[in-house]
Formats: C-alpha cells, sequence, structure tokens
C-alpha cells in the first residue's frame, strides 16, 4: 500500500462485526467511520468521501443494495464491497447490478476480506470462489448454463477477453490492454454472451472468476 492509507467506512448493524472489521483493517487502511444503517451509509459517504465502503446487505432504513445503488448514482468513484450473510444468486447479481465492485460471505476467512478489499482499492472486481460457486449453480433467466461444446468454441480473442473481465477491467480497458477497438470488444463480449448463454456482464465475470476463465 502508498503512504497514504485509502479511506474505508463501515456500515454494518451488528457492532460486534463492526468492531471486528476495524480491527482486522486498520493496520492497512483507515477506518474513517462505522454506521449502523443504509440512510447513515449515504450521509457518511456524502459528508467523508471515502475510497470504500463495506456494507452489509440487509441493514435497517435502508438496505445496502439500495444504498450501493444511490451512492454510485451520486459518487461514482467510491466503490463499495459487500460483505453479507447471503450468497444467493439473486443477491449476489443484484450487488453487482447496483454498482458494487465485490461480494463476500461473513463466513469468509479474515484473509480473504483483507485480500478482497487490496483487489477492490486496485480497481478489480472480486467474487468470493463460495459465492462464485451459488451463483453460478442456476442458469441465468432459464437457460441451461454454459454447455461444454460451446467452452470449447472460444476463440483465443474470446478467453483472453474473459479472462480480462474476470479481474474487471472495462470495455475500454480492455481494447486498450489487446490494441482493439472498443467496438471490436463489444463484439467479442456478444460473441461470449450467446455462446456461453449468459445474460450479463456480471454472470459472464462470475463465470470467469469460477475458474474457466483460461483456455483449456
Amino acid at each position: 500500500m502508498s503512504q497514504t492509507r485509502s479511506r474505508v467506512l463501515l456500515a454494518d448493524d451488528h457492532p460486534m462485526l463492526l468492531a471486528g472489521l476495524r480491527r482486522l483493517l486498520e493496520p492497512e487502511v483507515e477506518v474513517v467511520e462505522t454506521v449502523v444503517d443504509g440512510l447513515a451509509l449515504l450521509a457518511a459517504a456524502e459528508r467523508l468521501q471515502p475510497d470504500l465502503v463495506i456494507t452489509d446487505v440487509e441493514m435497517p432504513r435502508l438496505d445496502g443494495i439500495e444504498a450501493t445503488r444511490r451512492l454510485q448514482a451520486a459518487f461514482p468513484r467510491i466503490k463499495v464491497l459487500m460483505l453479507s450473510i447471503h450468497a444467493e444468486p439473486a443477491h449476489v447479481r443484484a450487488a453487482f447490478e447496483a454498482g458494487a465492485w465485490g461480494y463476500l460471505t461473513k463466513t469468509s476467512a479474515p484473509e480473504e476480506i483483507e485480500h478482497a478489499v487490496g483487489e477492490v482499492l486496485a480497481d478489480r472486481f472480486y467474487v468470493s470462489p463460495a459465492v462464485a460457486r451459488a451463483a453460478l449453480s442456476q442458469p441465468a433467466r432459464g437457460a441451461e448454463g454454459p454447455p461444454r461444446a460451446a467452452r470449447e468454441d472460444l476463440t483465443t480473442r474470446e478467453w483472453e477477453i474473459l479472462s480480462l473481465v474476470a479481474v474487471g477491467l472495462g470495455n475500454k480497458q480492455i481494447a486498450g490492454r489487446l490494441g482493439v477497438a472498443v467496438t471490436t470488444v463489444r463484439t467479442h463480449l456478444s460473441s461470449l454472451y450467446e455462446k456461453l448463454r449468459l445474460a450479463s456482464r456480471v454472470e459472464l465475470a462470475l463465470y470467469a472468476t469460477q475458474g474457466h476463465g483460461a483456455a483449456a
């Protein structure tokens, strides 16, 4: 980490968990405040402008997913990492669609939480393997899931783009990394969605982070 420590806001309605997170993270980051509900999260984020918010999904007054949606609309620079008891696909997809950069369960080991914080602060998406397994266990929008034949039919370029989606790069960043046009990246992404029977970038990232983001 740089000499200037990243500033983190913690939100959860369980004081003991907040205290434990603070103790875990403070050697590496500055915990600027802890709050116990979603509206307090938004007020503190506006006042303190942290680099990262770590929030629960279920909180009083305003849940973490809606708080994330409002936070991203007002302050897109602030990243959000979800830490929840829920690993169900609906919660995971809703969190990423609201603008979250990472998703962990509260059963995650301290080392995984620290790693996830570092990844998100480094502008990379993070999905706990346990969460990814749960999210991928149900097919997207009633589909049967990515068939093996489709995975084997991916081109080298599509595998490259899939691996870059897995580490959280956007279309412009992928285009710059590969030396191609953004429109070319979009074309390859459309092909990936069709071949893998996935409906969104979130599902594509979850598929990649599950260990499929490299050619066989």
